[in-house]
Parts: structure tokens; C-alpha cells; sequence
């Protein structure tokens, strides 16, 4: 699994030729070096809980 910040993050950008989920392709997602939430870069859902992916 990837760490990503916060701002990396928050920058991706989804439009319709990005790749469908599922599979999410989870990151886990950093904020002034404390690990926050975990993210997927594919469709940009955010979720504390790392069951919420289907993980």
C-alpha cells in the first residue's frame, strides 16, 4: 500500500477516462505526518476504515 499526503491527494483529478472501480486502488493518506484516512485514487473515496473498500 502507497502513503500519499492529504494535498497530493485532493489533487488528482477524475474525469471519464480515468480507471473504473472496483478494484479500488487504496493509498493511505497522510496529514502533517500523521496517518488520517485511507484514500483511492481511482475514484477518490475516502474512508477511515479500511473495510470500506471491500479490503
Amino acid at each position: 500500500m502507497y502513503k500519499m499526503q492529504e494535498e497530493e491527494f485532493d489533487a488528482i483529478v477524475i474525469n471519464e477516462k480515468s480507471p473504473k472501480c472496483p478494484p479500488h486502488e487504496v493509498v493511505k493518506l497522510y496529514y502533517l505526518g500523521t496517518h488520517s484516512d485511507y484514500g483511492c485514487v481511482k475514484c477518490k473515496m475516502k474512508s477511515l476504515r479500511l473495510e470500506d473498500f471491500g479490503i
